[in-house]
């Protein structure tokens, strides 16, 4: 009989390849990744198929370049044809479970993303924490705590960063509770289950105590060159005015370095966060 291993994909948004202290970076505690670099394997060499969500996940989950998938970008949807690994593993008789975002399909403007045959029969979807839909499994979750994104979100900010939702009902960690409940629920079956956070995707806004842990002041700044945009593309000039090319985002431009100091430090607590999950996860397997 062929062995059938369980599979846990574990999937941040827009976390860096250098945010992790067992792959060079002495700013960052990640404990529990580390332990996975000492008794794993690290890819020290990979490449993302695309820097942009939709396209990304699609070519991971496919195994397909984005010009084949169709999804090149955000907004598009993933054709009903495409076979996601997903779907793979369900037909080879895995049970299989997701928590977070999926987003292989539009999913803005109180839209929620079309699904096509992707497997998942444990559907706990969340595309970010924000309450925009009613479908957002980490709200309902929340109102059946006796509590709600608006009301826990009311931590002091400033222009860039932001005391958010705490450990105990922050989605970073629901997507884990999740996985954990998926885990030991699951004793005759194979099953791949597919760990989906939102964070670190910006805004920036860890913990509170998460973030305590960081000094901006020991932050590095971002590397760049006098007049480096010059050289540059277009969109590459409008992001270095605007993140993403968004007037109402984050103004680059009006940065100053302790701006910049206090988004890595935020950033770093968001993974720390991430990091303090996975070990949880890795103990329930």
């Amino acid at each position: 009989m062929i062995n059938q291993p369980n599979i846990l994909w574990i999937c941040t948004d827009q976390q860096r390849y250098d945010t992790i202290n067992a792959l060079g970076n002495s700013h960052i505690n990640t404990p529990c990744i580390n332990s996975l670099v000492k008794s794993g394997v690290s890819f020290g060499q990979a490449y993302s198929q695309s820097p942009v969500c939709t396209p990304s996940r699609a070519a991971f989950l496919t195994g397909r370049y984005p010009r084949t998938t169709k999804c090149r970008q955000n907004g598009q949807a993933m054709p009903p044809n495409e076979k996601l690994i997903s779907r793979l593993f369900a037909d080879a008789g895995y049970t299989c479970g997701l928590a977070g975002k999926l987003h292989l399909a539009t999913c803005a403007n109180g839209i929620v993303e079309t699904r096509i045959d992707d497997g998942y029969e444990v559907f706990h979807w969340s595309h970010h924490p924000q309450p925009d839909w009613p479908e957002n499994a980490y709200t309902q979750w929340l109102k059946s705590k006796g509590t709600s994104w608006e009301e826990l979100y009311s931590g002091p900010s400033t222009d860039y960063i932001k005391h958010g939702v705490p450990e105990d009902f922050n989605q970073t960690t629901w997507c884990a509770e999740k996985a954990i409940e998926f885990i030991e629920s699951q004793k005759d079956k194979p099953w791949f289950f597919s760990y989906n956070c939102f964070a670190p995707h910006h805004p920036f806004d860890p913990p509170a105590e998460f973030l305590s842990r960081y000094n901006p002041d020991d932050m590095p700044l971002p590397k760049t060159r006098p007049e480096e945009l010059k050289n540059k593309t277009t969109f590459q000039q409008l992001d270095g005015q605007f993140s993403h090319n968004d007037p109402n985002g984050y103004d680059i431009g009006k940065m100053k370095d302790s701006d910049k100091q206090g988004i890595t430090a935020a950033y770093y607590a968001m993974i720390e966060l991430i990091d303090k999950q996975v070990g949880r996860m890795v103990s329930a397997l």
